[in-house]
């Protein structure tokens, strides 16, 4: 069988991991946080501003997009501009406008010399995270660790191995060609994990996809629900997760939880764990688009980055 470049960028994150320490980075209480990314880049934008803001820090997020169209953005003091390749327009254009209204710039990014790091004042460069396939895996779960470790250290290295094989063995048993059409569900930290989820598997395997808070899955969208879903629970527990995941069987889904005590078992961080999550749903879409026979290293349509002419 074809081993693919995104197989191995997704096998090594756990050596990627541990690297971390390498790089010593802190959020201030006393600032206001300005996360601005496209595609995946937002995704940890997304993630890092609801556990910044549950554990007393002031964050936000926009768009590259976003911030390159408007003018209206939101009242910060630190931008930290998100974008593997270094080269997404719409960020480089954002941090150019950032910088112009005064605001301190910093630039994440795993690729050296890159336009970012050209627009930003201060940069952090992850050049060991480069991937050659097109889809962001293991440089998302690092920069996204190494985000959240600037709050709070956490080991991610130990963990990952086992969550890794888990992950591997729980996933290769699914009968994948049977499911068309992908459903993730999550709370806060878990609902950025899910729009991320539904963009791999989207990205990948070209598959039909939704992303919805838990409870809010009951209010219209299940009624495309069928022997054809698989649904992609991160869960935190509640026991009004599991009476939905009751009804999804009932009507005859399929659920993959991933938690403390899912299928998939992840340490509960108090949404720290959220870097974790994502090895899971990362090897999922591998695994949908080997077993429909696409490239996932080069998915129809898409770049490494967008860069827009004009």
């Amino acid at each position: 069988m074809k081993v693919y470049y995104t197989f191995d960028e997704i096998k090594r994150i756990p050596n990627l991991l541990n690297r971390l320490n390498e790089f010593d980075f802190s959020f201030s209480k006393e600032k206001k946080y300005l996360f601005v990314g496209c595609g995946s880049s937002y995704n940890i934008g997304f993630i890092m501003k609801e556990i910044m803001n549950k554990n007393g820090y002031k964050a936000k997020v926009l768009t590259g997009g976003h911030g390159m169209l408007f003018d209206n953005m939101p009242d910060s003091d630190v931008a930290i501009l998100i974008t593997r390749t270094g080269e997404s327009t719409e960020t480089v254009q954002a941090a150019k406008k950032l910088r112009q209204k005064g605001i301190k710039t910093i630039g994440i990014t795993s690729s050296k010399n890159s336009s970012i790091t050209q627009q930003c004042e201060e940069n952090i460069t992850l050049d060991f995270t480069e991937e050659k396939s097109v889809v962001m895996t293991g440089s998302f779960v690092v920069i996204l660790a190494m985000l959240l470790n600037g709050i709070e250290k956490n080991d991610y290295y130990n963990f990952s191995e086992k969550i890794l094989e888990d992950s591997e063995k729980i996933i290769d048993q699914l009968a994948l060609e049977k499911y068309e059409h992908f459903v993730f569900l999550g709370y806060d930290e878990n609902y950025g994990i899910s729009k991320e989820g539904a963009l791999k598997l989207q990205e990948m395997a070209l598959q039909y996809v939704e992303y919805h808070e838990p409870l809010e899955y009951r209010h219209g969208p299940i009624s495309t629900l069928t022997n054809k879903t698989l649904v992609i629970l991160n869960s935190k527990g509640r026991k009004e997760e599991k009476e939905l995941i009751d009804d999804i069987e009932r009507l005859g889904g399929k659920v993959l939880v991933i938690s403390t005590d899912g299928h998939i078992k992840i340490p509960d961080m108090k949404g720290f764990e959220a870097p974790l999550r994502l090895i899971p749903i990362q090897y999922l879409g591998y695994k949908k688009a080997v077993q429909m026979g696409y490239n996932p290293d080069s998915p129809k349509n898409l770049s490494k980055s967008v860069k827009l002419g004009g």
